[in-house]
């Protein structure tokens, strides 16, 4: 019985190791990014509150997935809205593939038309799920810096 235990334990430590190896292999930096006074992008800020206004301009925030190796990889994304659809789930909108290698980024602009409330952002590699971000759109502005 000592042996059979032993051997599950081993198994579920072994699993929970090839899980948590694919992440690894990849850093997510997820935020906004800052603009000087004539508008020129100039910082990158890691934050899950992202304003749908800074300033008096919309947003430009996203994700930058920088690889461990140089290897070349697929990124995309899901989209998760705070808009429920026809069946009372929320809406997912897919975003397009890129070939990457190395260091890749999904951008995205806020609109004045937005809705504040909870998003998420499923990011696949080679179509695997690897990380799931969940951030906040609001309608506070924030001063531009």
């Amino acid at each position: 019985m000592k042996l059979f235990t032993a051997i599950i334990l081993s198994l579920v430590l072994f699993s929970s190791i090839t899980s948590a190896t694919p992440n690894s292999q990849f850093v997510f930096d997820f935020g906004v990014i800052r603009h000087n006074d004539v508008g020129e992008p100039v910082a990158f800020e890691k934050t899950t509150q992202i304003p749908i206004v800074n300033g008096v301009e919309t947003t430009l925030y996203g994700l930058v997935v920088t690889s461990a190796g140089d290897e070349q990889f697929n990124l995309n994304s899901v989209h998760v809205v705070p808009v429920q659809n026809k069946n009372g789930e929320l809406q997912k909108v897919m975003g397009k593939t890129m070939v990457i290698r190395k260091r890749g980024a999904i951008f995205m602009r806020t609109d004045f038309d937005d809705l504040p409330g909870d998003y998420q952002m499923e990011v696949y590699i080679d179509n695997e799920l690897h990380h799931t971000i969940s951030y906040q759109l609001s309608d506070i502005s924030l001063a531009k810096r």
